[in-house]
C-alpha cells in the first residue's frame, strides 16, 4: 500500500470528519476493496463536515469502483466550484447531476436560488433523490437527458458511473439503455423560469451538440460551469462567448467558467 497515499486519506478523513464514527465509517468506505466480501456494503451513509456555508453533510456514497468518492473528492475535497461571479444567481440549472453532489454545494453556497437537477440514469437518480433528501434541498429533479430537442436518446452504460453518456449515431457495441431526451426551452417553460444565473454542463461529451444546435436560449444564461470531454474544446468555449456575449472563458481546477461580468460580489464559498 502506498503510504503517502493512506497518510492523504486518513487526513482528509479525520479533518473533514462528521463525528468519530464518520471517520472510521469513511475509511471503509475508501478501503472497501480490500475488504473481505461477507464484510463489504455496496453503499454507506457517510457524515461530513466542512467549512462554512457547506457546513454538516451526510452523503450516501456508493463503492462503484471509485466513482463516488471520485466526484465527492472533486466538489467537496477540491472545491472544483468554487469560483466567483457577477452576483449571486437565482436559478441554478445542473446537468449531468450525477447523485447531487455538485447540487448540494451550489444550495449551501446559494441557498435562496431555485435548483433544477437533470440526470438520465437510473440508479444515479435513485442516490440523488436520498441525497437531496438527507441534507434538505429542494430541488426540482427532472428524469432524462439534456438534450438540444425533446425525444428519446440512447446512453452508452459507462464501467463507472460518472461516465455514461449520450451515445453517437451509429454506435452498437457496448451495453445501452433509452431514457427521456429534453431540451432547455422546455425546461425553463416548465420550471417558469426567466433566465438561468448559474447553468453547470458535466454531460460527458454531449457538450458539442448540446451546445451547437437550437442552442439560441444561450443568451438566457448569465454564468456557466462547464466540464469539457473528447472534441469539446477551449476554442468552442471561445466561440461561444464571441455569439452570446459572455466574457472570456477562464480554466479553473477542472472546469471552464464563463461570466458575463468581471465584477465579482463577495460570495460565501469555503476554501480547503
Amino acid at each position: 500500500m502506498d503510504l503517502v497515499w493512506l497518510r492523504r486519506n486518513i487526513t482528509a478523513s479525520w479533518r473533514h470528519r462528521g463525528s468519530l464514527l464518520a471517520f472510521f465509517v469513511r475509511l471503509l468506505f475508501v478501503y472497501s476493496y480490500r475488504l473481505p466480501k461477507f464484510i463489504r456494503r455496496s453503499e454507506r451513509v457517510i457524515a461530513f463536515h466542512y467549512p462554512e456555508p457547506i457546513g454538516s453533510l451526510r452523503l450516501v456514497l456508493r463503492t462503484n469502483k471509485g466513482s463516488d468518492g471520485f466526484i465527492h473528492g472533486e466538489v467537496f475535497e477540491h472545491s472544483y466550484y468554487h469560483f466567483e461571479l457577477p452576483s449571486a444567481p437565482n436559478t441554478i440549472l445542473d446537468l449531468g447531476a450525477n447523485i447531487g453532489m455538485t447540487a448540494i454545494y451550489f444550495h449551501r453556497c446559494f441557498p435562496k436560488a431555485q435548483l433544477a437537477c437533470v440526470e438520465p440514469m437510473p440508479g444515479n437518480l435513485r442516490i440523488l433523490h436520498e441525497n437531496l433528501r438527507l441534507n434538505r434541498v429542494k430541488a426540482t429533479i427532472v428524469s432524462g437527458a439534456i438534450h438540444p430537442s425533446d425525444g428519446r436518446v440512447v446512453m452508452e452504460v459507462a464501467p463507472k458511473d460518472y461516465g455514461h453518456r449520450v451515445a453517437k449515431p451509429g454506435e452498437t457495441s457496448g451495453e445501452y439503455i433509452e431514457v427521456p431526451a429534453v431540451s432547455v426551452p422546455t425546461l425553463l417553460g416548465d420550471l417558469k423560469w426567466d433566465r438561468i444565473g448559474l447553468l453547470k454542463i458535466d454531460i460527458e461529451g454531449h457538450e458539442r451538440v448540446l451546445l451547437s444546435q437550437n442552442a439560441s436560449w444561450l443568451g438566457l444564461v448569465d454564468s456557466i460551469c462547464i466540464e469539457c470531454h473528447n472534441d469539446f474544446s477551449s476554442n468552442d468555449l471561445r466561440s461561444l462567448t464571441e455569439r452570446f456575449g459572455f466574457l472570456p472563458p477562464e480554466l479553473l481546477r477542472g472546469i471552464w467558467v464563463l461570466r458575463r461580468s468581471t465584477a465579482p460580489t463577495v460570495l460565501h464559498h469555503h476554501r480547503t
